[in-house]
């Protein structure tokens, strides 16, 4: 037996944006929805499962404990939800502090509608 078995709703490292290449071709791709709290920006990735960046600016969390908290939950709900995506790279970026539940509430809300604007583009 080699390691334990695979999670399908774990977040490892294959599911994670990691080089810069990656991120700049998501920003690139012009593919966003915008809110308060959140720009979420999207690019169908060809992988067969969805990848998640982010990005949170000591500008505007200047605690570390802060931005920690917003990837953590954010991380979360993107594990809850990546069955419905489908292959997409997705980036998620802090505009604005907001509370922790707006947080939440917003993520989810651009995710749907990043999801099908992503697919539309050509």
């Amino acid at each position: 037996m080699s390691g334990a078995p695979a999670r399908p709703l774990a977040l490892g490292w294959e599911k994670k944006l990691h080089k810069t290449d990656e991120f700049s071709s998501v920003f690139r791709f012009k593919s966003v929805q915008r809110g308060v709290c959140l720009d979420v920006h999207a690019r169908p990735n060809g992988l067969g499962h969805p990848r998640l960046g982010l990005v949170v600016a000591r500008k505007l969390l200047g605690r570390a404990v802060d931005r920690n908290r917003v990837r953590r939950v954010l991380r979360e709900r993107f594990r809850i939800r990546q069955h419905e995506l489908g292959p997409l790279d997705i980036v998620a970026r802090l505009r604005n502090p907001c509370p922790v539940n707006e947080i939440k509430d917003e993520f989810d809300r651009l995710l749907d509608a990043c999801r099908s604007c992503a697919k539309a583009k050509p």
